[in-house]
């Protein structure tokens, strides 16, 4: 019974690994394949197999002329039409039910109905995920920063958005869109503040470049300081404080004060300052505690000394600049070339701009104050040495994103949606094909059947919201792929079946057999980077 046990849960737990990427490739390939396989059918090709996977048959089923089976290995699939080899003869009788005899219109629509079928699911996948309902985020405020032109504009903490432009808005998507494509443009807003008044502001948008490599536009709009997110109640504790006394310490997270739940650090001061008696629960990992705080006069967290955990080291590697110098977790850094830190931008600021040059750097450890040398190390990127620099260290920043909504679409705005997702991201894909091209994307960042597999087995474990967006998203990829003018691809053929149409005749076997052998060699070649890549980084990250 043990050994069956034993058994049992070894299985369920390779299922639990590999499940939700064989499945999504058996979706997606039979889709695929369901194209060529029924537009064959409608004129008049006789299919001999159709197979999902390749190598040997370990299921199959014949029906008619077609033999359906499941083969061993499931990367990929196939439909075997009758007369697909130029090289072989037939009899006039043969040559009806033959794929290379058919017209050139009526091939080339056989060989596009696979990457169709696949546009056609991304399509369908957009509006399943519109009309079900997908979490979102208000159009809520986060921590607005003093210093920045959003605050300077008027925005403050928990501002909710209600309109731009006289356009209602709802959800935190809606309003980071109009502003990326208004890039120099004045908005007007309407805003409800937190104690419920209306407001109104105008801001004139800035523009900046933008970095992501996968889209069109070089420059977007923003404005500098506007955020969703919002300071934790992750806590950093002073050694020999009430709080530490308390038993509270460094990484905490503040769960309620005197009852009352809070989730934001901006929420926290206010219901600590000037009470008398403060009752905090506090979790450290999965478990909870009550502390309770008596004061003659509180004047608030630094009477308790608790501070926000974003100065303090909460993970660095022992290889590191930062490791080798000595520093710890729960250090608290004070400061970098004698200029205070206020926050983590500045520490990674300063190391950005050191060039590599040797950082003074001071911090607190308990009550103790040190002074340590570091000379940052070059971050290595896919391969390639960027222009920046690292300690080694991540400090405890807790950024939280207001309480998502679920957001349903109806019928004809899910139909738009699904569309527009859909068109967005194929020009998306276009854009990081040509900027592969161009050299500007590092070809580390293809991803083979291991990268696959590995966004399957986590996108199927956070809900079946994110693992349908990823079947989306790899649908999406293989039409575009599978579009590409190579021989042995279905752009390869429609490109052949387009000449065929214009010259008014078959092309040569000789170049066809040529062209297909080059195609052979570009095919292993990507696949082969494909595959080094993914052991690349299973190696980098074991």
């Amino acid at each position: 019974m043990e050994f069956l046990f034993f058994f049992f849960q070894l299985f369920q737990k390779i299922f639990l690994s590999i499940g939700p990427f064989v499945f999504l490739l058996a979706v997606l390939i039979f889709i695929h394949e369901l194209g060529h396989f029924l537009a064959a059918r409608y004129f008049g090709v006789k299919v001999e197999v159709f197979s999902l996977g390749f190598g040997p048959k370990i299921l199959k089923y014949k029906k008619g002329d077609t033999l359906y089976c499941v083969s061993l290995f499931p990367l990929g699939g196939y439909v075997k039409m009758f007369g697909s080899n130029p090289l072989e003869e037939l009899s006039e009788e043969e040559k009806t039910k033959a794929f290379l005899y058919k017209r050139p219109r009526e091939k080339w629509l056989i060989a596009f109905a696979g990457p169709f079928m696949n546009l056609i699911f991304t399509v369908l996948a957009f509006f399943s995920l519109s009309k079900i309902g997908a979490p979102s985020l208000p159009a809520l405020l986060g921590d607005i920063q003093k210093e920045s032109l959003a605050y300077e504009a008027g925005f403050r903490s928990g501002d909710l958005v209600l309109a731009v432009n006289d356009k209602k808005i709802s959800y935190y998507e809606e309003l980071a869109k109009i502003i990326k494509e208004s890039g120099g443009e004045k908005l007007f807003f309407k805003l409800k503040e937190q104690e419920g008044s209306i407001k109104k502001l105008s801001v004139a948008v800035q523009k900046k470049i933008n970095e992501h490599p996968l889209e069109r536009k070089k420059e977007i709009g923003f404005i500098k300081g506007l955020t969703a997110l919002s300071t934790g109640l992750r806590i950093g504790v002073l050694e020999g404080s009430p709080a530490y006394k308390k038993g509270l310490r460094t990484f905490d997270e503040i769960v309620k004060v005197n009852g009352k739940a809070l989730r934001y650090w901006r929420d926290l001061e206010g219901a600590v300052k000037k009470k008398k008696k403060v009752e905090m629960v506090f979790k450290r990992k999965d478990e909870q505690k009550t502390v309770l705080f008596s004061f003659k006069k509180n004047s608030g967290l630094s009477e308790l000394g608790i501070e926000p955990s974003f100065l303090y080291i909460e993970k660095l590697g022992a290889e590191t600049p930062a490791g080798q110098a000595g520093l710890k977790r729960g250090d608290r850094l004070i400061s970098i070339q004698d200029q205070k830190l206020k926050s983590w931008e500045q520490v990674l600021n300063q190391v950005k701009n050191s060039s590599g040059s040797e950082l003074k750097i001071k911090y607190q450890r308990g009550v103790e104050i040190k002074t340590v040398f570091i000379t940052p190390s070059p971050l290595f990127v896919e391969g390639n040495i960027k222009k920046r620099y690292m300690l080694g260290i991540a400090g405890g920043a807790f950024t939280v994103f207001p309480p998502e909504i679920i957001r349903v679409r109806g019928f004809f705005e899910s139909a738009f949606y699904s569309v527009s997702e859909t068109a967005g991201l194929l020009l998306s894909i276009s854009m990081g094909m040509l900027r592969l091209i161009q050299g500007e994307i590092s070809v580390r960042t293809l991803g083979g059947p291991v990268a696959i597999g590995r966004m399957a087995h986590r996108s199927f474990h956070q809900n079946l919201l994110s693992f349908l967006s990823l079947m989306a998203l790899i649908s999406l990829n293989l039409f575009f792929l599978n579009l590409l003018p190579i021989p042995l691809l279905d752009g390869g053929y429609i490109l052949f079946f387009t000449l065929e149409g214009i010259l008014g005749r078959s092309l040569s076997v000789k170049k066809l057999l040529l062209a297909q052998q080059l195609g052979l060699v570009f095919i292993f070649s990507f696949m082969g980077l494909a595959f080094f890549n993914d052991i690349y980084n299973l190696l980098k990250a074991w």
